[in-house]
């Protein structure tokens, strides 16, 4: 009788446990795209969005299941699927098929798309659209893109755009930073593609199917499926997972932690807390949090993961080192249309380019009327600058508080001597012009007391002050916009020609080379506008 009641006990404590995992609301939209018109087809997507639906369905979500679908139905899923997050409590979107990123924005691609230009994009599903549907669940979102094969898309638009526009299209999907209570998760990194695999599934839906169904916090189940793609693929394929849900989730129940009554105490877990510290240590995302993880937890889930880290690391490392054909200072103008309460503007800057990085700090970090411009200049010659900063009320157009922070990117692309961009992510539109003055300008020696008097630099003391070069060469965009105040006239043009002969002296041999060179940058300056009488700063960086 007594084993009878412990039975009945047992049995209860499972449904209601069972009821708890799934009492609350659950919906998805799967979608699987593969049987494309205009390019060839993908094998693949419509196999895993079957095999993810029936997952999902036994952990408790309501489905909106689709496959090859085309612009009008893809719409239509999209629109009902927001309609569904808005009363839930969890909110899934899950998809399979081509994808591509074009100025730092992913688009989902129906299956009888033709991309003649940019504007057929407007024809296709922005997946930051979708991410704020996600928003509108109460507990917790999920975003996965399975989307990241080599895209035949992608090369037909960089045709099309041709050779001299701004913007560009990036290989694999840009990422996006997920807000607070959502978890993204990308088959392969940002900018990197993935393969569509060889058997039934990709190899990204193999291990969320293998995964998803385990009793474990969300977060550790994501993490556990990444490390799965990993170990499959022998390291090819790193999965990117933006995570900023910290709380306690479990779409299948807790795992049972209890053990039976005359069972022996179990020997601790060496990997019992690899899966929160590899949380950290992921969103550190240093060399040295890698490494320590590794010497921490060396036989657990994650170790493998963050030794492919430590070497992705490690090259960027060894290749911020080496010189980029891009390295020099360039000057940008940026000319801003008027979009009210935005007034029409012109700006100004020179921004500087070390070994393929543009790291520049214009005033002092953290303050009112500082900006930070930071971005990776590829071999190709595309970039992506973020901008952040703060606003300085008194030199704001729109006068808003001192210290509002603000954030845009500037997509460019750079060739040769020059380049042109556009700013995205921000209401203002601005485009710009890139002109390099010359890759010798980062070696320019300071100018002494005594050169600034001789126009040959006869006496020109190349330890004297590089501090005071970068004060006077780099002016921040808000200075141009408004003007510099009186008395700032930088350098004359007899000390920027005798500068710039010492410098083609040194790295040349010979002395008549300074005459062309020099010249030639001197028209730079005054082609590109920057020309305002006899100020100069750094060979051609004018004061306004």
């Amino acid at each position: 009788m007594r084993q009878m009641r412990y039975l009945l006990f047992c049995v209860l404590t499972l449904c209601l446990s069972s009821f708890d995992a799934h009492a609350d609301k659950r919906v998805a939209l799967i979608i699987g795209n593969g049987a494309y018109k205009n390019v060839p087809m993908l094998t693949n997507p419509a196999n895993d969005a079957a095999d993810v639906a029936a997952s999902l369905k036994q952990s408790g979500f309501d489905l909106i299941f689709e496959t090859n679908l085309d612009q009008a139905r893809m719409q239509d899923a999209i629109i009902r699927f927001a309609r569904e997050a808005r009363g839930a409590d969890v909110a899934l979107f899950y998809y399979s098929g081509h994808a591509l990123q074009f100025a730092g924005v992913n688009y989902l691609v129906p299956v009888d798309a033709v991309l003649r230009d940019e504007v057929d994009l407007r024809r296709m599903a922005r997946a930051d659209e979708i991410l704020a549907d996600l928003q509108q669940a109460k507990n917790l979102r999920i975003l996965v893109l399975d989307a990241c094969r080599d895209n035949p898309f992608a090369d037909d638009l960089r045709r099309t755009i041709g050779q001299g526009r701004s913007v560009n299209v990036g290989r694999g999907l840009a990422k996006m930073e997920s807000p607070e209570g959502t978890i993204v998760s990308y088959a392969t990194q940002a900018g990197r593609t993935a393969d569509d695999g060889d058997g039934r599934n990709s190899p990204y839906t193999t291990a969320f199917l293998h995964h998803i169904l385990d009793r474990d916090n969300i977060t550790n189940v994501f993490q556990t499926i990444s490390a799965s793609v990993y170990e499959q693929t022998k390291g090819t394929q790193v999965p990117e997972l933006s995570l900023s849900f910290f709380g306690q989730f479990y779409l299948n129940g807790k795992p049972d932690m209890a053990p039976p009554a005359n069972s022996a105490v179990p020997t601790a877990d060496p990997c019992a807390n690899a899966a929160d510290h590899w949380r950290s240590t992921e969103a550190t995302g240093t060399l040295a949090a890698f490494k320590d993880h590794v010497l921490r937890f060396p036989n657990c889930t994650f170790a493998d993961l963050a030794k492919s880290r430590i070497e992705q690391l490690s090259k960027a490392d060894g290749a911020a080192a080496s010189a980029s054909p891009f390295d020099g200072v360039w000057l940008v103008r940026e000319d801003c249309e008027k979009n009210p309460p935005w007034p029409a503007a012109t700006l100004q800057y020179s921004l500087q380019i070390k070994t393929g990085n543009i790291d520049t700090q214009f005033g002092e970090e953290g303050k009112p009327g500082s900006s930070t411009f930071d971005g990776k200049v590829q071999a190709d010659g595309s970039a992506s600058i973020a901008v952040n900063g703060f606003i300085d009320a008194a030199k704001d157009p729109l006068h808003r508080s001192s210290g509002t922070p603000f954030h845009y990117v500037m997509v460019l692309e750079l060739r040769g001597g020059s380049g042109a961009g556009v700013r995205t992510e921000t209401p203002r539109p601005c485009r710009s012009q890139f002109s390099k003055l010359s890759s010798l300008l980062p070696q320019l020696p300071a100018a002494s007391e005594e050169s600034d008097a001789d126009p040959h630099g006869s006496s020109l003391n190349p330890k004297k002050s590089a501090k005071r070069d970068n004060a006077t060469a780099i002016t921040s965009p808000d200075q141009r916009e408004r003007g510099v105040q009186q008395g700032q006239t930088g350098l004359s043009c007899s000390v920027m020609r005798g500068r710039c002969a010492a410098v083609c002296v040194a790295n040349t041999g010979r002395p008549d080379c300074a005459s062309t060179i020099c010249v030639r940058l001197q028209d730079e300056c005054f082609n590109t506008g920057c020309w305002r009488g006899r100020g100069f700063s750094g060979c051609g960086l004018a004061r306004r």
